[in-house]
């Protein structure tokens, strides 16, 4: 990097100090980058999760309802204001009911039980949503949260509205 004169002083080399400024510079922009990518991808991940989550609350209500279609298995109730899809155990004996709402910004769901002495489950978080309205007329249970609104044609003879 230096050399020496003939006067004991030492010259700077500039070739090899340009060599060394350039390499700080690409080390400093590639650090730079690396960090901007990061981000990007840390922001792409949070806006897919949001979207999937909006999405799994429609979804998830839709299917429980058709997994349920049968007579008199489906009926909607009005608690605090709002929808509350009660769904009851499909094994004919009606012993079990499970309970969709939303509360708080997401959809709650719980099993209750009619059996004395029996246990309900505590309520679970679902899916995040701020909205939720069910209705089941002329045998079409409708579903609506913030990403829409999905129909499902109810194939059940007797639904409980």
């Amino acid at each position: 990097m230096d050399r020496r004169s003939e006067h004991s002083r030492r010259e700077i080399d500039y070739a090899s100090l340009f060599v060394v400024a350039l390499f700080a510079i690409m080390l400093i922009g590639i650090m730079v980058l690396s960090a901007m990518a990061g981000s990007l991808f840390d922001s792409i991940t949070e806006n897919r999760t949001e979207n999937m989550n909006r999405r799994g609350a429609l979804s998830y209500t839709a299917s429980k309802i058709m997994a349920s279609d049968e007579a008199g298995a489906l009926r909607v109730d009005q608690e605090n204001g709002g929808d509350v899809l009660i769904i009851m155990d499909p094994s004919g004996e009606r012993q079990h009911q499970t309970r969709i709402w939303c509360e708080d910004g997401y959809l709650m769901e719980s099993i209750t039980s009619e059996k004395a002495g029996s246990v309900a489950s505590d309520p679970v978080k679902v899916a995040k949503t701020s909205q939720f309205q069910v209705s089941i007329e002329n045998g079409i249970a409708s579903v609506t949260t913030e990403d829409g609104t999905r129909r499902i044609y109810l194939h059940a003879k007797e639904v409980a509205s």
